[in-house]
């Protein structure tokens, strides 16, 4: 009993995990893609410094480039919003819902 409940929860921790780096490479990309031509203020520039982080982000993640990730991103996330509210597309029935018609 002890050891299901222990996979479970290294189950859930591992899919949290794995949320937060989907949701750091997607912010990321994003971000890159959004400041890409900014008014750059010099050497200085907190939003270049910003998407160097971001750079260094992707290529410790998974060593892809930015450009492409930029491309991908918006699609994974459409699958994702699809996957989630997949449950309220689906028709409602009789059957679905497990009602019993007696007559």
């Amino acid at each position: 009993m002890r050891s299901s409940h222990t996979a479970k929860a290294r189950r859930i921790a591992a899919g949290i995990m794995g949320l937060m780096m989907l949701l750091i490479v997607l912010f990321s990309a994003f971000y890159i893609a959004a400041e890409a031509d900014h008014d750059c203020a010099g050497e200085h520039c907190s939003v270049c410094a910003c998407i160097q982080q971001c750079k260094n982000v992707l290529r410790g993640i998974g060593g892809c480039a930015a450009p492409q990730l930029s491309f991908i991103a918006p699609a994974l996330f459409a699958f994702l919003f699809a996957a989630v509210f997949a449950a309220e597309i689906t028709q409602k029935t009789l059957v679905a819902e497990r009602i019993r018609l007696n007559n």
